[in-house]
């Protein structure tokens, strides 16, 4: 496993206090590395899914530009014959939600209707998605986990015990799927080897992955005020502060940006964490650039050209201000874009559209983040008999078929003729039962492969890939790309106060001078010594 540790002794976190139901836990925060040469053993074997749709777009075989769809299949396909559910026992689910919860058991006909094609009831406790962290920490605390319990990736890296935790509670799944064991659940095969990779923790594969596409973050605009005042995309750093100079108005209740940070700081150059400098590993935080896209951002601030909501709350609800338009500027996850569509559709003339990954200056090269192959992971309680294990896998499976399918339709959208109507367009429609009813909570029991779908909002789904058809070739290459690295959690923690800094900055609480103190602390905290732990693992694999 070329596993290291590191700060063996380092101060336990509030979650670690929270862990004091798992007292035989290791209260050590560790950090381990793999490639997927060395975890072949435990791995499903990548075995293709042959009974899905052809793309009207191509996707790229390593993941970069999703398969694009530009309407509905005229006939879909059913990918599982059989119901999964099988023992007549019901599956208990933890799930987030970021809107607002539906009814629930027994006053839900969508719910009714999937159990009945999973041939039994799913019974989920929704949370929260803004506040989960705090469901994961009580719920991991108390010991009893649910029968299926979904954790996303960035909220299990503010867990300094998460690791040891998961392995008290979870099961192992490599003795249902390692190899070509998994054969026996195909829509899962179907995902890439890096992606299940994401699911080992401590030298065990504990999580189903989320596949997702590579890209953490874009900028987005709103296009139909851009083309009200006869402004065009900025293709770099400078024409991206004259452009915000024109279009920022606060007379007229208008800012340029909702929210601006990653966008520089990619633009210039700062790496996803790491750079190999000739054979010596610098962090993000020691780059030249990263001072460079804090004394920008600063700048921006400094001009008014950013929204005073986020100036006083960098948690603010940027969404709202691009929706009404009291900015013109965002950024979010390329998720954001049909789902802003789809919330604001109602406002005229309304256009939202992504801004390709820029350099600092004229001439330059951007760098887009390299996201991690998987986003969100679901576990199976480990306590459970060998066959529930069994109809948890199934489910999942289930829940995974790919676009195109029977079961990709009746999770997203319900049952045709209750839950959505397909227009003379070919374009599923909620009714207003299925506004009320339908939210995809079984699209956290598993994944699904990506693809680019959102033929319902005309131009998205050709935009969309021209996006990441451009993006792909921007991508960061970092030092550990290919390794499965669980970053210790105590640099995570410091990650956090360095990224609470430098927000302070932007916003005039400290001087830009200050980032340079900041460095020289934190690499006398975690820095140097994670340099050290994260230099012996790519040494290891023969990286460095």
């Amino acid at each position: 496993m070329g596993r290291r540790t590191l700060f063996q002794t380092g101060a336990a976190t509030a979650v670690t206090a929270a862990l004091t139901g798992c007292a035989e836990l290791d209260e050590g925060p560790e950090g381990t590395a793999a490639g997927s040469d060395e975890l072949a053993d435990l791995l499903p074997q990548h075995i293709p899914y042959e009974g899905a749709v052809a793309p009207d777009l191509p996707a790229e075989s390593d993941g970069t530009v999703s398969p694009g769809y530009l309407s509905r299949p005229a006939e879909v396909i059913q990918a599982v014959a059989e119901k999964p559910m099988t023992t007549g026992e019901e599956i208990t689910a933890i799930t987030p939600l970021w809107n607002p919860a539906p009814p629930g058991l027994p006053d839900n006909s969508y719910f009714t209707a999937v159990n009945e094609a999973l041939g039994g009831t799913v019974r989920f406790n929704i949370a929260d998605g803004n506040n989960y962290v705090d469901k994961i920490t009580t719920t991991l605390a108390g010991g009893d986990v649910p029968d299926m319990f979904q954790i996303p990736g960035w909220e299990i890296i503010k867990l300094s015990d998460f690791t040891a935790a998961a392995n008290e509670l979870f099961a192992d799944l490599s003795p249902y799927l390692a190899g070509d064991k998994v054969t026996e659940y195909p829509m899962l095969a179907n995902y890439p080897t890096a992606a299940w990779a994401m699911g080992v923790f401590g030298g065990t594969l504990l999580g189903i992955p989320w596949e997702r596409a590579p890209y953490t973050n874009a900028l987005f605009a709103r296009q139909d005020i851009l083309d009200e005042l006869g402004l065009e995309h900025p293709a770099n750093l400078e024409e991206l502060m004259a452009v915000a100079e024109e279009v920022n108005d606060p007379a007229a209740g208008r800012w340029a940006f909702a929210s601006l940070d990653q966008t520089v700081q990619e633009a210039m150059g700062v790496p996803t964490l790491w750079r190999d400098d000739d054979g010596a590993l610098v962090h993000k935080f020691e780059t030249e650039a990263f001072a460079a896209a804090i004394a920008f951002v600063r700048e921006a601030f400094d001009k008014g050209l950013v929204h005073p909501d986020y100036v006083a709350d960098r948690f603010t609800n940027t969404k709202e201000l691009i929706g009404s338009g009291q900015a013109v500027f965002y950024e979010d996850g390329l998720g954001a874009w049909h789902e802003m569509l789809g919330t604001y559709r109602d406002v005229e003339g309304f256009d939202l559209q992504a801004v390709d990954p820029m350099a600092a200056a004229p001439g330059g090269t951007p760098t887009i983040w390299r996201d991690d192959p998987a986003g969100m992971l679901t576990f199976i309680r480990k306590d459970l008999p060998e066959e529930r294990i069994r109809e948890c896998l199934r489910v999942a499976n289930w829940c995974s078929a790919p676009f195109g399918t029977v079961e990709w339709d009746l999770v997203w959208d319900g049952v045709e003729g209750v839950h959505f109507e397909v227009d003379a367009d070919g374009v599923p429609q909620r009714t207003e039962l299925g506004q009320t009813e339908v939210a995809n909570t079984y699209l956290f029991l598993s994944g699904r492969p990506n693809a680019n779908f959102k033929f319902q909002y005309p131009g998205l789904v050709e935009a969309f890939h021209a996006w990441e058809t451009n993006a792909a070739q921007y991508l960061d290459d970092r030092p550990f790309q290919g390794l499965r690295v669980e970053m210790p959690s105590e640099l995570a923690a410091e990650n956090e106060t360095m990224t609470d800094a430098h927000h302070e900055i932007y916003r005039g609480q400290r001087d830009v001078a200050e980032w340079e103190t900041l460095v020289a602390d934190w690499r006398a905290k975690v820095g140097d010594e994670a340099r050290e732990y994260y230099t012996g693992v790519a040494e290891d694999n023969g990286l460095l």
